[in-house]
């Protein structure tokens, strides 16, 4: 029998004794060689009882002093202390290099950035690329940006680490590059 089948056979199973536990069910093989499970007999059916369902009991959970629980209380109303944001001492792009050409008919552009240390999650810290002054990527975690629907010419990326208010952190030097297309116009005469 398939593995799909028997799954959804126990599955079933399972729904019809969790929902119903006093109802008797049958099990029984139908002129397909099928085994069929019903609550209704048939010639040849065997019974089923389910079995018991099984409980686990829960730790007891610790009571706290009366002071334990003022200072858990005063602990949890304050924010969780930040650690100080990381202070990055280089952030460039890596690839493309300044003033790359790039031929490709989708305007693909991969964007591989260096950053040390490494990006600040914990401080909410982001990633942003631009081209030509405009959002591409936004809240990013990854150092590798495939862009992608550039149109040919010249453009020029940069990259910024943002934190969680939006406020820019670190910057980029701007990268130009031109991209360039196969053209579908045949070249030469007919």
């Amino acid at each position: 029998m398939n593995a799909k089948y028997t799954f959804l056979l126990l599955a079933s199973v399972a729904m019809i004794y969790s929902g119903i536990t006093s109802a008797k069910f049958y099990k029984s093989v139908d002129e397909h060689g099928n085994i069929v499970y019903s609550d209704t007999p048939t010639v040849g059916a065997e019974q089923l009882t389910p079995p018991p369902i099984s409980t686990v009991e829960s730790k007891p959970v610790p009571k706290e002093s009366g002071e334990e629980a003022l200072k858990a209380d005063e602990a949890g109303s304050e924010e969780p202390a930040k650690k100080p944001p990381t202070r990055y001492s280089k952030f460039s792009i890596v690839t493309p290099q300044n003033n790359a050409t790039i031929w490709d008919n989708n305007g693909a552009v991969p964007v591989s950035l260096l950053l040390e240390p490494p990006l600040d999650t914990e401080n909410g810290h982001s990633v942003w690329v631009y081209v030509d002054g405009k959002a591409m990527v936004r809240k990013s975690q990854s150092l590798v940006q495939p862009l992608s629907g550039i149109d040919r010419g010249a453009h020029k990326i940069r990259a910024e680490i943002r934190d969680e208010n939006r406020k820019t952190i670190k910057r980029t030097q701007n990268v130009t590059v031109h991209l360039k297309r196969a053209s579908s116009i045949p070249r030469g005469g007919p």
